[in-house]
């Protein structure tokens, strides 16, 4: 009596166990899968409202949902360029030697493209390694959101948002990247320098200035570049002080008279 008491309360004990793992089951299973992608749709929201839902990811017409190939990143570099802009050509290539240390830092580039056509866009696409927002009209639409938003009044442009909440950290990102060069701690220096700075909403950062500081610091970076135009500055100065010292001269002679 005792053996059979002992195997039917080893059976209901089974029984119990078994319903059980079947409810956590069902919970986790069905309802928290549910809450969890209800949860990300809701945090990828800014960024998607921002950029669009989805991104190309290569020329031939690869999408991807934004969210999906933001998920891993802390900063979006824009970069506002066009296949017809020699400026954007020629520093389109330090920008993928850059990006082959920034990718591995957080950093993920997305083209905003001012192409005229279709076959610009791709040819000139296809020579990156980063996403793009789409060519349709859907994309065209974002691209001319952005310029607006972020006061892009010319290109190439670099401009560098959280990768999470869209807001922003820099405008001049540009001149950083040229300054860099191809020196890897430098760039490495620079994308640290992006991280430690408070990102802002887009409204409360000061663009207009901004914009002043990029033409300034565009110059500077063109002349420590192109030396030989420092050498024709100083040539033209030199000149012109020579010519007001003769002025100077024959002033105080004819006083003298």
């Amino acid at each position: 009596m005792h053996t059979y008491s002992s195997s039917l309360y080893q059976l209901l004990v089974r029984a119990r166990i078994h319903i059980m793992q079947n409810m956590y089951n069902n919970i986790h299973c069905q309802l928290w899968p549910a809450f969890i992608f209800k949860q990300i749709r809701t945090m990828s929201t800014e960024i998607e409202t921002l950029l669009g839902p989805q991104l190309l990811m290569e020329a031939d017409g690869a999408l991807q949902s934004t969210s999906a190939a933001l998920a891993k990143e802390d900063i979006v570099l824009l970069y506002f360029s066009a296949h017809w802009c020699p400026p954007c050509k020629r520093f389109t290539p330090l920008l993928i030697d850059f990006y082959k240390i920034a990718a591995q830092c957080g950093v993920q580039i997305v083209f905003v493209s001012s192409d005229r056509d279709q076959a610009s866009f791709k040819e000139y696409f296809a020579t990156m390694p980063w996403p793009s927002l789409p060519s349709d009209a859907g994309g065209v639409e974002v691209k001319q959101n952005l310029a607006r938003l972020f006061q892009v009044r010319g290109i190439p442009s670099l401009v560098a948002i959280d990768a999470k909440s869209g807001k922003f950290i820099t405008g001049d990102a540009r001149t950083g990247v040229m300054m860099a060069g191809n020196n890897k701690e430098k760039q490495n220096k620079l994308v640290e320098s992006w991280k430690s700075k408070e990102a802002v909403p887009v409204e409360q950062a000061s663009l207009s200035s901004g914009g002043q500081e990029v033409g300034k610091s565009s110059i500077l970076t063109f002349l420590l570049r192109n030396p030989v135009y420092i050498i024709g500055i100083w040539y033209v100065v030199r000149k012109a002080l020579g010519y007001f010292e003769d002025i100077g001269r024959v002033g105080e002679g004819g006083n003298e008279l």
